[in-house]
């Protein structure tokens, strides 16, 4: 009898282990972020000119601000809203330390909230090249590393991933094996009630630079 239940347990254990171990497929990875209409996040920048980003997107209403830094002291603060009607509204943030300059390389086309956001590296992720490579917590989000195979400036060689909800956590970007810089994402807010309809505002001190 303590056999026949000895036998009956541990392939009760097979059974369940088999069932946990199966691999995260790459396809089902990509495709869980593709329903996501509400967000925020905010991001850094390891290397080159250092800045702070904030996005906020919620259906068709989109904020993005980032701030540069020099010497490790914030300088510029620019920011856009593209409200649900479509207008765009660029401003800028004045501190002591402002430069006379507008910051560049925030501020082009609008391409919708995934073209815009840190959504769109999970776009350019093409499973028939691409391979998950391991995982790995990165603010305190469980992440599937997945390993692009592109070497260049322009695309991330590998991007970080969160299990649950299918969006990036960390992208790195590198050309002939060599880390170029990478972003980390932290403070990720997901899925509807994550952003209310007053962040979508421009800033009280904020001087208007566009409209």
């Amino acid at each position: 009898m303590r056999r026949t239940l000895f036998w009956v347990i541990l392939i009760c254990i097979l059974f369940f282990t088999a069932g946990c171990a199966k691999s995260t497929d790459l396809n089902d990875l990509i495709n869980m972020s593709r329903d996501i209409q509400e967000f925020y996040y905010e991001e850094r920048n390891s290397k080159g000119i250092v800045f702070d980003g904030k996005v906020w997107a919620k259906d068709n209403q989109f904020k993005r601000e980032v701030t540069i830094y020099s010497d490790n002291v914030a300088v510029d603060t620019i920011g856009y809203i593209r409200d649900g009607s479509g207008k765009m509204t660029k401003y800028k943030v004045q501190s002591k330390n402002t430069s006379a300059a507008v910051a560049t390389g925030m501020i082009g086309k609008f391409e919708g909230i995934r073209g815009n956001s840190f959504l769109r590296y999970i776009d350019m992720i093409d499973p028939k090249s691409a391979e998950i490579v391991g995982t790995e917590k990165v603010e305190g989000r469980q992440s599937v590393i997945v390993k692009t195979n592109i070497a260049n400036r322009v695309d991330p060689s590998k991007i970080w991933i969160d299990k649950k909800t299918g969006v990036p956590t960390k992208i790195e970007f590198a050309e002939n094996e060599k880390i170029l810089t990478s972003l980390t994402y932290k403070n990720v807010k997901i899925g509807p009630g994550s952003v209310s309809d007053k962040k979508f505002s421009v800033p009280k001190s904020a001087i208007i630079l566009e409209e």
